[in-house]
């Protein structure tokens, strides 16, 4: 059972539009439904206004020096709007053009320029380098020259004035109206010089380039602006949503209070080989943090004790080994008779933590995968090597299953180098889903989670430099069996996991500090994470008892 929205409001996710569907999304709006361009622009303006005193509360307390920065297309309108808008409230407003002889702002853009200058708030244009003014004699930039339009690379004037922004650190502040103005919304690459905005509040959806590449970068704190659109009756389908604390509380499941260990399903971890017990006794307290009722770490003999005493809860089951310590996969009969036993009962698989890439713990990836084409399956770290055949296996079977590469897992299965995976995340997720059959948790800052068809998409909010540790991705592994062994669909408890990892993360990095957190302190977290998206909060009057862990 999924979790249900808070509050009786049915829950609205936050889109995240392609450049493309953003100009569907803004054409369905304005002819289908019938809200005026103009509109749309004004409330633009006044969502970036209200967010931008959200954030820096002086600007409705203190008249401040304020710069707006447009050029002649549509996202120059939102900064005329946003001009006169707090020129209303008493800041001390200048308004630059950036436009050669002959150029001036059409459409809607025209409209609220000739409005702005109307007030008195006569524009200086930038006509020529020597145009461009100091910007650290203004205490706020407002950056509305490009938005999603922008397809090509910033040259010429605009590039200019652009890079004559002052970077971080700095006196001045930036907001960004939609994106930071020379960013590329479909892939987050840089077009050219670009300003390093302090917020950037995106309009109507957020986009994919405030995510990824030099988007992490520039975007800065990030808001979403409502410019009022409605759902329309024949709605576009935009492929994005993010994943944030609302995303994540309807994929929650529940647990009843009539439950019991054989309710929530059993998760069976498989790996480890010598010198690397430790993945797969993370992946199995990742399981166990996820709710399942049971589970089972199942690693070679000589591992067994070390791995069961690591384990305070999962069970450990021994595999034949070979000489040299890894899971002899010519030799599969235990495993594939422990997993018959389960069948008919709610049960998942996590395949790679610490399993070796040696030929017989590759053979036995594949042999399970070709045993068990119903079983959900996740797969992850020395699972996702391309050479040993298991991705042709995986594509041919018809049950759920989980990728969950890092960005060098990623470019071996792909062929390609960390680079070309880096510089679009999303066309790299929706690609591994095409080669791997499965859906996909690409990891990194701001993980992309695609489903197994490519047609939709997440992409996480949280996460920091506290799961950047060795081990992290084992936990997740752990995370995604579990709540497959619950019941869950792939591509949701892909996400759910992701989510509560992240999270786990963040509330490790909040009680201690950035540095040095180690994967044993974020899976602490997990049930914290996890209730708390359905309404739990600790009793301050009853301390927070955590075990040993791993």
């Amino acid at each position: 059972m999924k979790g249900k929205p808070r509050l009786g409001f049915p829950h609205r996710p936050i889109l995240i539009a392609t450049p493309e569907e953003s100009r569907e999304l803004d054409r369905t709006a304005i002819e289908k439904i019938g809200i005026p361009g103009i509109v749309l622009m004004e409330n633009a303006a006044r969502s970036i206004v209200a967010h931008a005193v959200g954030f820096w509360p002086d600007l409705a307390l203190t008249p401040l020096s304020v710069a707006v920065l447009g050029g002649t297309g549509q996202n120059g309108g939102d900064g005329w709007a946003i001009a006169r808008i707090l020129a209303s409230m008493g800041h001390r407003m200048t308004p630059y053009l950036i436009a050669g002889p002959g150029e001036s702002p059409k459409g809607d853009a025209l409209v609220n320029f000739r409005a702005m200058e109307s007030m008195g708030l006569k524009a200086e244009r930038i006509a020529g380098e020597g145009a461009i003014p100091d910007w650290d004699s203004f205490d706020i930039l407002v950056d509305a020259v490009f938005g999603t339009g922008l397809a090509r690379p910033v040259d010429g004037l605009a590039a200019a004035t652009l890079a004559s922004v002052p970077r971080r650190p700095r006196k001045l502040r930036v907001l960004a109206a939609d994106l930071p103005s020379g960013l590329s919304g479909a892939d987050g690459r840089a077009l050219g010089p670009a300003p390093e905005a302090d917020l950037t509040v995106s309009l109507g959806a957020c986009k994919p380039g405030h995510f990824m590449g030099d988007g992490l970068r520039l975007t800065g704190a990030l808001r979403l602006g409502d410019i009022g659109l409605v759902d329309s009756p024949n709605p576009i389908k935009v492929r994005g949503r993010l994943l944030d604390r609302a995303e994540a509380q309807t994929l929650a499941p529940t647990r009843p209070d009539w439950g019991h260990k054989g309710t929530f399903g059993h998760a069976v971890v498989a790996g480890g080989s010598p010198g690397r017990s430790g993945a797969l006794a993370l992946a199995a307290t990742g399981a166990l943090r996820a709710g399942a009722g049971l589970v089972t770490a199942a690693c070679p003999a000589g591992l067994a004790a070390m791995t069961d005493l690591r384990l305070a809860a999962p069970m450990c089951l021994a595999l034949p080994e070979t000489a040299e310590g890894f899971a002899d996969g010519g030799r599969p009969e235990a495993l594939i008779e422990f997993l018959k036993g389960l069948d008919g009962r709610a049960a998942a698989l996590g395949l790679g933590p610490g399993l070796g890439l040696a030929p017989e713990p590759q053979k036995l990836g594949v042999t399970l995968i070709k045993s068990f084409p119903y079983l959900p399956l996740v797969l992850d770290a020395d699972a996702l090597d391309p050479s040993s055949g298991i991705f042709e296996a995986l594509k041919a079977r018809p049950g759920p299953a989980v990728v969950t590469p890092h960005p060098g897992e990623a470019a071996r299965i792909l062929k390609t180098s960390v680079s070309e995976i880096e510089d679009d995340r999303l066309t790299a997720a929706a690609r591994l889903a095409e080669a791997t059959g499965a859906a996909v948790a690409l990891k990194g800052r701001h993980t992309v989670v695609m489903d197994r068809g490519g047609n939709g998409y997440r992409i996480n909010l949280g996460g920091g430099p506290a799961l950047a540790a060795g081990g992290s991705g084992d936990l997740l592994t752990g995370l995604i069996a579990g709540f497959l062994a619950r019941g869950m669909d792939a591509f949701e408890a892909a996400s759910l996991a992701v989510y509560v990892h992240a999270e786990a993360g963040d509330l490790a990095a909040r009680a201690m500090g950035p540095q040095g957190i180690s994967p044993m302190e974020i899976q602490r977290y997990i049930p914290l994470a996890l209730s708390a998206l359905s309404g739990f909060k600790p009793d301050p009057e009853v301390p927070i008892l955590t075990g040993s862990g791993v």
